[in-house]
């Protein structure tokens, strides 16, 4: 009774307006508002006496998607010229009458009447879900029409032809075709035209998508394909039977979460062994679009909350590049951190996070504040400040790793990541570093995902112990009728208007929803006066949701446009930025109102409400309708308003350069944009988003970012600079061929520029690539012209990195150690003078490794040491492991085995993190040449194969190398039939011009055939493999191949020969201070029973 009481208040009040009291009460909630609102203050509907605001402007035109019917009659140009032009008009008015009536009565909008031509458009200016059918149908009736009249009058003789099509077109909303404007532009009319003349004699074709919207209800014939004019391909076109009976087809959708306890008990059960175990896990909801994941998601997450943390995050659907979005709103909201906090709160907050994670490593707290900073953009740590320049992929995923390890340490820890389907191949490389987490961290993975998504990466999504795939089916009958008649609860609908929605849903969950929240905005729920016979029924989603969208008010339309710019999640004031203004306020409220959108309970950006479409696809309907040149208007507004966020510039530089860069497609996709495209801005924001990636070695992002800027670029000189950049990006990723042929003919352009600079760069850049191929004489062709550049125009970065490519070439293929260490000597002096850490990094790096190479350990020593101390100022964990494994190498040839290993085991946990695995790869070497040393054969073993995915993956001189000291732990294991089989595999693919490499597996070939007792092999091979490393000037291994070479001599008999091996290892290592080395020429020496050796007459230790 109160129920009705109250109804009965607000219908009165809502009729009257203002009380006695001078407050006016909300026809919607009746809440009780001051006279002068023009809204409720409860709800935001309008009251009584607010106006609907003036319709905005920029609603004049849509894109939408329309159904063009286009009918002719046949034959009609011939009788016209026998008839009396008064027959001719009673021949064409009862014809035009009944076309005209019948096209009225399937709500079609009669564009004109040219002559025996009728031209009439379904789904403008106000959309309906069935267009596509309900045009069908009039071409139908109009056909049964002509045929009635033809039966009452056989004087008319009509025959037409009818073409059906449905497309994209731009609809002028306010036009008027009496006045003769047109209501539709685009290709679709002219389709509808082609098809026409190309139907059979009364009959109807249409085209692929109205086939595909009504195939369901209208039963079709096949027909050829045809040859429209102006069409590049044949048109596919189908011919209409008639209506037929059965079930229509439907696109599938998202609902409210109703028969679904069986998936929540699976992902229950995961989540209970994972907090049983305490370790990490992973549950996906997988189904295509809008058939509930986030709903079942959400509904997890919430019994959840009690005991946890839960923390979301989202993969964007635009970008390369955004790959690490969720992971950052994830650590925010770990952090507490808002886009309000500057950079001194934001670096308080993470630093108030570290310092509470249950860690006393420093090397841990290093590495995950370094990448905090490179994801978050601020320096910190809790013991001092520190921004890492640079970070490697795999370092930036283990410190991530690391820091949610250690939260769900303290807490049991759930991590939603939505719309996994949109994520990049980093995230998922980062997921499964996630999972690969220790025990005592409880950390549940619960992510939502299309079915594309376990097809990209199968291994993930596979079933385990710890991990769980659900995927989400159509309801049930039972449950349809159960979630149906949750949606409408007290209000009542008719039982054939339920069957039919029941019907054509086909178990659809956002089918049922979205029919039943149309039917409630038209009134039709309820006493509504709701019929089966004339529900209009959906025939696709898309249509559904722009039948909605049609239904709203100009302000509602005017802001569900504007925030489908901003994408799937959008903030008022962003809306309000491009242009909303006095729209904003009253389209908010009845986009919430008619549950379009929906707030969320917190928000990523401060001071502002945050509001989520409620699917994606009535985002992507609103987003379709914006007229391309006025999406090039909004996106670069709101751009604009991105930038200015704290962290607009750099944190956020990858949405804003997406947004600037949809700005120029699309002004450029029109012929005449409304304003001149923000094309330097998108060029900038993009190479800004290029340089953040390769700061984190994120190449692959990289080079996909300068690809896109490539696309907008237009500014001749700029695209010469920005394919430069482009060109390092792909040499980056190991694609030289492809860097190979942009920088030859970048080289020329820029000569015929004028830009010397850019030419010296891309012929340094060449030289570094001929090095790496063997190309020596174009390598030095390009680097001398280069010098020369460099010189000429007084760049001294130029002329630095010239000389370091000058260097390399000369040391791998020319000689000429003292010209080699002059070069890069001199190349340092000016980076250390310009006090350019990196490249003076590079130059002390450079050096110390040709200085060990040259034997020369303690002033290699030096200069490693001095690079340790530069990238530890630099924050560069990436070099300064590298040159940690080099100082250790030199550590064990000077005789401290023990130090030796420590460092390498240091630099070995860095590599792994940074994911070096060139230097990974040669770490490994050392620590099994120090386990051979030892004769500790089994963990040379493990070092070795570990190494050997990674040598293969970097290619070159190292997976020989590896191969050879494989073989010799092999021999030394007795196990030489696998040492010849791995020797015999090594051989088949052994670069003929990498000098080493041939060397390495002459050595190994040499060491098989001792150990099988061939001597001519074993004294063939040895003396080969010498005779190529002292070409190259490599002391250490050509000393450790004389050593070889004498053990296998003493085996053979040939003692003599096997002392003067070893004498002359011991020349060359004795100066150098090699003592481990020298120890053991000493004590092989010592095992030759020679008079001569009796007498004393070996070599002193050094």
């Amino acid at each position: 009774m109160l129920d009705v009481l109250v109804s009965h208040a607000r219908l009165y009040f809502s009729c009257t307006g203002p009380t006695l009291d001078g407050v006016i009460v909300c026809p919607s909630c009746g809440k009780e508002n001051p006279e002068e609102a023009r809204f409720c203050l409860a709800c935001g509907s309008p009251v009584a006496g607010a106006a609907e605001p003036p319709a905005p402007a920029g609603l004049s035109e849509e894109r939408k998607l329309v159904t063009v019917l286009f009918v002719d009659v046949v034959g009609s140009t011939a009788r016209a010229e026998q008839l009396d032009p008064e027959d001719v008009k009673s021949m064409l008015a009862p014809y035009h009458a009944r076309a005209g009536a019948e096209l009225e009565r399937f709500g079609g909008r009669v564009e004109k009447f040219v002559g025996d031509a009728v031209l009439a458009i379904f789904g403008a200016p106000v959309a309906y879900e069935d267009d596509p059918e309900r045009a069908v149908r009039a071409a139908l009736a109009i056909k049964e029409g002509v045929a009635d009249l033809n039966a009452n009058d056989a004087w008319l003789d009509l025959h037409i032809r009818i073409g059906v099509h449905t497309g994209e077109a731009l609809v002028m909303l306010e036009a008027r075709p009496d006045q003769g404007e047109w209501t539709a532009a685009g290709d679709v009319m002219n389709t509808a035209a082609r098809l026409q003349s190309s139907a059979p004699t009364d009959g109807i074709l249409v085209g692929q998508e109205t086939y595909n919207a009504t195939r369901g209800v209208i039963e079709y014939r096949d027909h050829e394909a045809i040859e429209a004019k102006g069409k590049a391909e044949p048109v596919q076109v189908w011919e209409v039977v008639g209506v037929r009976e059965g079930e229509r087809y439907v696109a599938t959708a998202a609902a409210p979460l109703v028969g679904r306890e069986r998936e929540l008990e699976q992902i229950w059960g995961v989540w209970e062994l994972i907090e049983q175990e305490r370790r990490p896990g992973f549950a996906a909801v997988v189904g295509g679009p809008g058939i509930g994941k986030s709903r079942l998601i959400a509904e997890t997450a919430a019994r959840l909350e009690e005991r946890c943390d839960v923390f979301w995050g989202r993969c964007l659907s635009y970008g390369e590049g955004i790959t690490y979005w969720p992971i950052v709103e994830i650590l925010k909201q770990a952090a507490r951190i808002t886009h309000a906090d500057d950079e001194t709160a934001t670096s308080a907050k993470l630093g108030e996070l570290l310092s509470g994670l249950a860690t006393e490593d420093r090397d841990e707290l290093r590495t995950m504040a370094a990448a905090f900073a490179n994801l978050i953009g601020v320096a910190t740590t809790p013991e001092g400040t520190y921004l890492a320049e640079e970070i490697g992929q795999a370092e930036l995923h283990w410190g991530i790793r690391r820091v949610l390890e250690l939260v769900a340490a303290r807490r049991p820890l759930v991590l939603v990541l939505e719309d996994l389907h949109w994520a990049e191949p980093t995230l998922i490389e980062l997921i499964g570093t996630l999972l690969e987490g220790s025990e005592g961290s409880p950390m549940l993975l619960l992510c939502s995902a299309r079915p594309e998504a376990p097809e990209a990466w199968p291994a993930l999504f596979a079933d385990g112990e710890h991990r769980r795939t659900v995927e989400l089916e159509a309801l049930g009958a039972g449950e349809s009728e159960a979630l149906l008649a949750e949606l409408l609860r007290e209000k009542g609908l008719p039982p054939e208007v339920a069957a039919r929605v029941l019907e054509n849903a086909g178990g659809n969950p956002l089918f049922i929803e979205e029919t039943v929240s149309m039917l409630s905005d038209a009134g039709a729920l309820g006493d509504g006066d709701a019929d089966a016979g004339s529900l209009p029924v959906p025939t696709s989603l898309q249509a559904l949701i722009g039948s909605r969208l049609d239904q709203l008010a100009p302000s509602g339309k005017r802001v569900a446009q504007q925030a489908s710019v901003i994408g799937t999640v959008f903030w008022p004031g962003a809306v309000g930025h491009l242009g909303a203004n006095g729209a904003l306020a009253p389209g908010l409220s009845e986009l919430e109102r008619r549950d379009l959108v929906r707030a969320n309970r917190s928000s990523t950006v401060a001071g502002e409400n945050e509001y989520a479409f409620k699917h994606v696809l009535i985002r992507d309907v609103a987003y379709g309708r914006v007229p391309k040149g006025e999406r090039a208007r909004l996106h670069a507004r709101f751009a604009t308003w991105t930038q200015g966020l704290p962290g607009g510039e750099d944190e956020l530089v990858e949405i804003v350069a997406y947004h600037l860069e949809q700005a120029c497609l699309f002004a450029r996709a029109v012929a005449r944009p409304p304003e001149p495209p923000p094309i330097a801005d998108a060029v900038d924001a993009l190479i800004r988003a290029a340089e953040k990636s390769e700061r984190r070695e994120g190449h692959r992002e990289a080079e996909q970012f300068y690809s896109r800027a490539l696309d907008v670029v237009e500014e001749p000189e700029r695209e010469l600079e920005l394919r430069l950049k482009h060109s390092r990006s792909l040499t980056s990723l190991g694609e030289l061929r492809r860097a190979s042929e942009q920088l030859v003919r970048l080289a020329d352009e820029t000569l015929a520029a004028g830009r010397l600079d850019l030419r010296c760069a891309a012929l340094i850049a060449l030289a570094n690539i001929d090095s790496k191929q063997g190309r020596a004489s174009e390598g030095r062709e390009h680097i001398v012209e280069a010098q020369s550049i460099a010189t000429r125009i007084g760049d001294p970065v130029l002329e630095i990195r010239a000389r370091y490519e000058s260097a390399v070439l000369r040391a791998w293929f020319e000689g000429g150690d003292r010209e080699t260490i002059e070069d890069l000597r001199s190349g340092l002096a000016i980076a250390e003078e310009l006090d350019d850490l990196a490249l003076s990094i590079e130059g002390h790096m450079r050096l110390g490794f040709l200085l060990f190479n040259l034997g020369k350990l303690g002033e290699s020593e030096e200069h490693l040491e001095r690079c340790a101390r530069l990238a530890r100022d630099m924050g560069s964990h990436r070099d300064e492991a590298r040159v940690t494994f080099m100082l250790a190498v030199a550590k064990h040839y000077r005789g401290e085995p023990a130090e030796a290993r420590r460092l390498s085991l240091q630099a070995l946990d860095w590599l792994e993190r940074t994911a070096d695995n060139y230097f990974q790869v040669q770490n490994l070497r050392a620590l099994a040449l120090y386990a051979l040393a030892a004769d500790d054969l089994e963990e040379a073993e493990e070092r070795l194969k570990a190494a050997v995915p990674l040598a293969l993956e970097s290619g070159g001189w190292l997976v020989l190398e590896i191969y050879r000291l494989l073989v010799e732990t092999l021999v030394r294991q007795e196990r030489v039939a696998e040492a010849r089989e791995l020797a015999e595999f090594a051989a088949r693919n052994v670069p003929e011009e990498d000098v080493y490499a041939r060397a390495a597996l002459l050595l190994a070939e040499a060491s098989v055939a001792v150990a099988d007792g061939d001597r001519d092999a074993a004294l063939s091979r040895y003396p080969q493999a010498l005779l190529l490393l002292e070409e190259q000037r490599l002391l250490i291994d050509l000393a450790e191949g004389r050593m070889a070479f004498g053990r296998a001599l003493s085996r053979f008999g040939r003692d003599e020969e096997a002392k003067t091996q070893f004498h002359r290892a011991h020349e060359i290592l004795a100066p150098m201070g090699a003592r481990a080395l020298v120890a053991e020429i000493e004590r092989e020496l010592t095992g030759f029973a020679s008079p001569a050796t009796a007498a004393g007459q070996r070599p002193e230790a050094t």
